[in-house]
């Protein structure tokens, strides 16, 4: 991934229109729940898509997996961008814990099927979400910026806040 501050300031500057409308929403909140407003920013095609969602609605609105989170497979995921699918797979099914990374894969990809490829996993939106709170108390809105991933990755995902008050 390029430098994550230059795509972040690249983006704030192009869509601030865009991210302004859930910035307004958020600053006349009184408090923060699950229903405050987040922005999630597909910047992976032209044009980019803004979309406004609550911190409840993000797995709605980002692909999100239950199995990506295992250490067994983001070791799997790790070797495949190494050595390929074929090798990576082969050696897994394979290994020492091969049953329990079969079980993990079947899970995979019947989440891919139904879903599409996941772009993160619920830990990783349940942290998001406890970062709304923290940005909320500052003033500011949370956003996700999901980029072009670099070599071997198919996305990258970013996570900054925008001060409400400058956006409004």
């Amino acid at each position: 991934m390029k430098d994550p501050t230059l795509i972040v300031r690249k983006l704030i500057s192009e869509l601030r229109d865009e991210i302004s409308d859930a910035a307004r929403e958020l600053h006349n909140r009184a408090a923060w729940d699950l229903e405050c407003p987040v922005v999630v920013i597909d910047a992976r095609e032209l044009p980019k898509r803004v979309l406004k969602t609550s911190v409840r609605g993000l797995t709605g609105t980002i692909t999100t997996s239950n199995v990506i989170d295992s250490p067994l497979l983001r070791s799997f995921l790790a070797r495949y961008r190494e050595v390929g699918a074929e090798e990576a797979l082969d050696e897994f099914m394979n290994g020492a814990e091969a049953e329990r990374f079969s079980r993990l894969w079947d899970r995979y990809m019947e989440e891919r099927q139904g879903q599409g490829m996941a772009v993160w996993s619920y830990s990783d939106a349940a942290k998001f979400a406890l970062k709304s709170k923290q940005c909320f108390d500052a003033g500011e809105i949370a956003c996700i910026a999901i980029t072009e991933g670099d070599e071997g990755e198919a996305h990258g995902i970013l996570t900054f806040s925008v001060g409400s008050n400058w956006l409004s």
